[in-house]
């Protein structure tokens, strides 16, 4: 952009940035946002830069959404994730928080038959088994146990304090796509331990394989996370039936 010129930002980034200031930072955790309606006519937009707006405070986390409810000021303690493919390091920055680990354990294991077939390798294929404390401004949020093939960072362990997703795409092994499910569970004496939970708390388990660009499963990773500090937030419609 040449000097004089001015940056013309878009109507619903500008009703985000309105509403994150005037509604969100005003409220308190899981009070409602003014309805559709509301906002249409208090600023003086249409329907469908409200529901752009929405839908880009829900994607940073500043709200989110209860279909057939309405849309509702996030608690800012906890971190609510959508269907966007990211890392917990993306995630944590993207929120203002400081992300760091404590490593459980960095070793080499051999694939056994139901990861062999998950990451396409030989069984006994050498694979890089990291297991880490995730945490977020010193808090505990997770706890991460990834298996990756050890090929994928050139035959050595890889650097367990740092993005493990950035270490693969110096490599270009990047994780672009993924199929993962997720289940509540409940903390056993020592996740509930490391986790500063109470034994038997809630959880949400987190079991994702990922692709790069080109297809190839490049990690397995099961992640169990601090229910009271993690949430899920998905969009669904209805289609054909199978």
């Amino acid at each position: 952009m040449t000097a004089g010129e001015t940056e013309i930002v878009p109507k619903y980034l500008a009703l985000a940035a309105a509403l994150e200031a005037d509604v969100v930072a005003a409220g308190e955790p899981h009070e409602a946002l003014p309805t559709e309606r509301t906002l249409q006519e208090e600023y003086g937009v249409s329907r469908a830069t409200v529901r752009r707006a929405i839908a880009h405070l829900v994607a940073s986390g500043a709200v989110y959404s209860v279909r057939g409810s309405g849309t509702y000021v996030a608690d800012p303690s906890m971190i609510r994730k959508g269907l966007r493919l990211t890392s917990f390091s993306e995630d944590m920055d993207e929120r203002g928080h400081r992300p760091t680990s404590e490593t459980l354990g960095n070793d080499v294991v051999p694939a056994d038959e139901i990861l062999a077939e998950k990451l396409n390798v030989p069984v006994g294929e050498e694979l890089a088994r990291i297991h880490r404390l995730r945490l977020a401004d010193g808090l505990p949020m997770a706890l991460e146990l990834a298996r990756i093939p050890l090929k994928f960072f050139g035959g050595s362990l890889p650097d367990p304090r740092g993005s493990l997703d950035e270490q693969l795409s110096r490599r270009g092994h990047r994780a672009e796509s993924a199929d993962q499910s997720i289940r509540a569970v409940n903390l056993g004496f020592e996740e509930a331990n490391l986790l500063s939970q109470p034994v038997g708390a809630a959880a949400l388990r987190v079991e994702r394989c990922a692709r790069d660009v080109l297809g190839r499963p490049v990690e397995c990773t099961e992640t169990t996370y601090r229910a009271d500090r993690y949430g899920f937030d998905l969009s669904v419609v209805r289609g054909a039936k199978d």
